[in-house]
């Protein structure tokens, strides 16, 4: 459902004239504003629990939460189609679900733009130069931009393990040390 919705908005903003009497041309650069868009509502949001109670609260009319919308809308400044989205989750009562749109619109805008997300894990922390190193050899193998998610795990040892989609790229110390195990156990 939250992936429905997200390609949803993402095909109305990447597809929206600019100007009314423009026609309408894909332009995948919409989507960054929109994500940001999207993330600054979810904070917003996310900010006060009675917020999260007051949208999920049946007995609250739907004129009330859409003026609350409107009002957040205004106040933040947010384009004409993030309100319109926002007004169709109040009307289909999908509001709640809307930090998984937002992460299923993050993932449909990276596909568009050819963004790749790597999972990374070293057993130490690795410096800014080296992320950058790392992900300019991961854009040239991949020949797409990466945007890397650094994690630290001491148990790999040594070296890094790499995971784009479903794909893994395994230099740790650990995984090789196991590779020579098994070839020193096939070869008795």
């Amino acid at each position: 459902m939250a992936r429905r919705y997200a390609r949803s908005l993402a095909d109305h903003v990447e597809t929206k004239p600019a100007k009314p009497a423009e026609t309408a041309k894909r332009d995948p650069s919409r989507l960054e504003a929109a994500a940001s868009e999207l993330a600054l509502v979810v904070r917003v949001l996310g900010a006060d629990p009675r917020i999260g109670r007051f949208f999920a609260d049946p007995s609250i009319p739907q004129k009330n939460k859409l003026a609350a919308i409107e009002a957040m809308s205004r106040k933040a400044r947010l384009s004409e189609a993030t309100r319109s989205f926002l007004r169709v989750l109040v009307i289909n009562r999908r509001l709640g679900a809307l930090v998984s749109i937002r992460r299923a619109f993050e993932e449909i805008k990276d596909e568009r733009l050819g963004v790749v997300q790597a999972e990374t894990t070293t057993a130490v922390p690795l410096s800014a130069a080296e992320l950058t190193r790392l992900r300019d050899a991961l854009e040239t193998l991949t020949g797409r931009t990466v945007r890397i998610r650094h994690q630290v795990d001491p148990a790999l040892l040594g070296g890094a393990r790499t995971r784009i989609g479903s794909r893994v790229y395994d230099g740790t110390l650990r995984h090789q040390l196991e590779a020579l195990r098994q070839r020193l156990v096939g070869a008795h």
